[in-house]
Formats: structure tokens, C-alpha cells, sequence
């Protein structure tokens, strides 16, 4: 059911490399049980999840280029200014899939509710027990609360924090040996700030995401295909 093809080949997410066609190329098998307008729906949903989690890897690669090179190279600022800016779109693209997914399943289980009041609370006691389950545990997972805090960070307070850091002898610009940029996460729970690399956060984030999603479109697949 959540799987694409396009002349016979099968379209599929690999984990870490979004493999995906463009809407217009890609067929579906209709879910059983779905009426016709409930399945054009849905399957409008389910594409603008992948497309968002493809968004999410062509946002994860320009974060990593952009934190490859200090900030005092090239045009003022501008390693700096993307590294913002490729940030902010990588969570925002990650968190969003995660949302479209809750719009899968208000149309795939007949919540029914509209577009705009389809959150997590509203739609929870509803789902079957086992993908209830299955995304209450993620969503208490340690790396799905940093996402989450991450996203709304740069969404809706100010920008994702980051430190730079560049160590090497001689005073030109291109005199270093290490450049990293680190991640700075505020731990509520604590009021502690944690960091961590960006080069290897942002693909971990990606890949984990990925997997959740896979696993629950996999439950879901077992009732409606």
C-alpha cells in the first residue's frame, strides 16, 4: 500500500538516501476498505510525507557542506548565514513529515477530523492500540524530544543554536587543522545545555525519523492492505 511505482520499478525510502519520483509519475494500489474520495486523500497526504522527508535529506546534505567551512571563509559570513538558514529548513522539513503522517492516519482509520485541529492529542485515542503504542514510545525517545525542541526553536523562538569552533596555528584564514560546528541543545529537564556535531546530529536525526515512519507505515500496511 505505501509503496510507489513508476513502469514497473518500485519506488522506496533507503534510509539515509531518499529515493522518490515526481507526483505525477507515481501510481498506487488503493487501500482496501477506503472510499474513493477518502484514498484521493490519503494519497495526497502520503506523498507530501515523502516529499517532505526528501526535502529533510536535500536540506541534511547543504547543513553538512555548509559546516565544513569555517565561517571566516569565502564571503563574509556566508558558511555562517547558510548554516542558519539549512538548519532551520532541515528540522522544520523533518518535523513536518511527522505532522503529514498524523493526516495519513486521520483519513486512513476515519478519524475525520478537520485538517487544521489534526494533532496528536486529538487524534491518539482513536488510532489502534499497537500504532498508539508504537508512537508513544518514539515520542519519548531522548533523540525525538531534541528534534521536537529544535524545530520549534527555530520556528517559533529565534534560530538553532550552534558553536564554532577552529583550532590551527598562523593568523591567515586558511591556517587551521580542525573546524567543527556543534549543536547546542537546552535539556528543560536539567536547564543544562548540551552539544553535539552537526555533521553527524543531522544524518542520525534523518535516519532515525526514517525508520520510525517506515515501522509505522509498516502497521499500518498490515490492517489496510
Amino acid at each position: 500500500m505505501f509503496l510507489a511505482s513508476e513502469k514497473g520499478t518500485t519506488v522506496f525510502l533507503k534510509t539515509g538516501s531518499l529515493l522518490l519520483c515526481h507526483a505525477h509519475s507515481l501510481s498506487y494500489r488503493t487501500p482496501k476498505s477506503l472510499a474513493p474520495d477518502a484514498c484521493r486523500k490519503w494519497k495526497s497526504f502520503h506523498f507530501s510525507t515523502r516529499l517532505k522527508l526528501e526535502g529533510s535529506d536535500h536540506f541534511c546534505r547543504l547543513v553538512v557542506g555548509a559546516a565544513s567551512l569555517p565561517v571566516e571563509m569565502g564571503l563574509p559570513l556566508l558558511a555562517h548565514r547558510q548554516t542558519k538558514w539549512y538548519l532551520d529548513a532541515f528540522f522544520f522539513e523533518l518535523m513536518s513529515a511527522y505532522d503529514t503522517l498524523l493526516q495519513e492516519m486521520n483519513v486512513l482509520y476515519a478519524i475525520n477530523i478537520d485538517i487544521k485541529s489534526v494533532k496528536w492529542n486529538n487524534i491518539s485515542k482513536k488510532l489502534p492500540s499497537q500504532v498508539n503504542e508504537l508512537m508513544r514510545k518514539e515520542q519519548e525517545a531522548s533523540w525525538f524530544k531534541r528534534l521536537l525542541w529544535y524545530r520549534n526553536t527555530g520556528t517559533h523562538h529565534a534560530y538553532i543554536p550552534a558553536d564554532y569552533e577552529r583550532e590551527g596555528d598562523g593568523d591567515r584564514t586558511w591556517d587551521y587543522d580542525h573546524h567543527d560546528v556543534q549543536l547546542v541543545y537546552f535539556d528543560t529537564a536539567t536547564n543544562m545545555t548540551e552539544k553535539e556535531n552537526i555533521k553527524v546530529a543531522c544524518p542520525d536525526y534523518l535516519k532515525k525519523m526514517l525508520e520510525h515512519i517506515h515501522t509505522v507505515w509498516g502497521k499500518m500496511a498490515e490492517e489496510f492492505d
